[in-house]
């Protein structure tokens, strides 16, 4: 009983020497509508950023155009901006002949008069996951990977180990 009284005592001298809670004043008018308006903008692209545009670049350029061409950023103030864009050799030629309705459809999404201009930047020629068609382990060679794998109990193990020599047998490859 001792030891409860003295845990009372303990909690009611703590209560009356705990310090009042800081004050904090109201948040401003600004941050209460960037706080509403923020996730609103997020549906839409969420900004005008390079970045922001590469995340819907196929909804605004279509299949044609996002397939051979990437935002890379906005060169420029705010009265007449550049958008730079990369592509392989001849696409460039290609974006730069339709320029005028790219430029069209950038502006319907990020406001009229954004971009003024573009400027394409050549870029390496990248071959697609479809055109490279996947060659898997002949008969032989995954023979002996499995005999190099048959001393591994833990199943995990071995799977994960395999994979790792499927990946590295298929990188040797020409």
């Amino acid at each position: 009983m001792d030891k409860r009284n003295t845990d009372i005592a303990l909690t009611q001298y703590l209560e009356s020497k705990r310090a009042k809670p800081q004050f904090r004043p109201a948040p401003t008018a600004g941050m209460a509508v960037n706080r509403v308006m923020r996730p609103l903008s997020k549906g839409r692209g969420g900004g005008s950023s390079a970045l922001a545009l590469g995340k819907v670049w196929p909804d605004i350029m279509g299949p044609r155009w996002s397939k051979i061409s990437s935002p890379v950023r906005f060169v420029g103030s705010k009265d007449g901006r550049t958008l730079i864009i990369s592509a392989p050799g001849p696409a460039a030629a290609l974006i730069m002949a339709a320029s005028r309705p790219i430029i069209e459809r950038l502006n319907a999404h990020l406001g009229e008069g954004h971009v003024t201009k573009l400027r394409v930047v050549q870029s390496k020629m990248t071959a697609t996951q479809s055109a490279v068609p996947k060659r898997g382990l002949s008969p032989r060679e995954a023979e002996q990977l499995q005999d190099s794998l048959s001393q591994v109990k833990q199943s995990g193990l071995k799977q994960a180990l395999e994979k790792l020599g499927r990946g590295v047998m298929l990188d040797r490859k020409p």
